[in-house]
This record gives C-alpha cells, structure tokens and sequence, in this order.
C-alpha cells in the first residue's frame, strides 16, 4: 500500500490542482473572443453536458444490488428512469418528469 499524501507533500497537489484547473478553465475565457471554433465542433458541443450527465447516471442506474447490469424490471432505479424519460417525452416538463421519476422509483422500492 502506498502512504497517504500528508504536509508539504499535499500542499504541493492542491496547488498544483488548483492552478491547472484555473489555467485551463481561464484559457477558454481569455481566448474566447480570438479563438473562433469550426461551426460542426460548435454544434457538436452542445450535446457535451448530456453525454456527461447521461456517462454518470446510467452506470448507476444499472448497477443495482451488485450485479454488471441489472436490466430486470425489478429494478427500483430502471423503474425511475423509465418513468421518467417517458414522462419527459410526452410532456417535455422537467418538473414532471423529476416527480415521476422519483415517485416510480420510491413506490418500486418500496412495493418490490
């Protein structure tokens, strides 16, 4: 096992963090006037938040109970999200689909 980062050693991390998240993060906003991005790259961005959100909910959604992939409608959290994405497609109201959702998913865990 390797030994915790302690003292000076984890002040040097957190600065060094800190400073390349700000460098990388201001580079965007200092240079954003100059820097013209291709309009395909601008267009393809925009999907970027979703993939992200979408890349960390489904793993979590079916991982339940420890197995790979729990497809089984007996999944509380596959239950939620079914709800919910159907909610959202037929009325496109986020609000809806959050209270669909989580009342799916908290009537599946608790009648299942």
């Amino acid at each position: 096992m390797s030994e915790p980062v302690v003292g000076i050693g984890l002040a040097v991390v957190i600065v060094g963090l800190a400073l390349t998240t700000f460098l990388t993060r201001t580079s965007f906003l200092l240079a954003g006037s100059r820097l013209r991005l291709n309009h395909r790259v601008e267009v393809a961005l925009r999907y970027a938040p979703v993939c992200t959100l979408t890349a960390i909910i489904v793993p979590d959604i079916l991982q339940h109970g420890g197995a790979a992939f729990d497809l089984s409608p007996l999944n509380p959290r596959l239950i939620g999200a079914l709800a919910a994405g159907l909610w959202l497609c037929w009325s496109r109201n986020i609000l809806g689909c959050l209270a669909s959702g989580m009342i799916a998913y908290s009537l599946a865990r608790v009648l299942l």
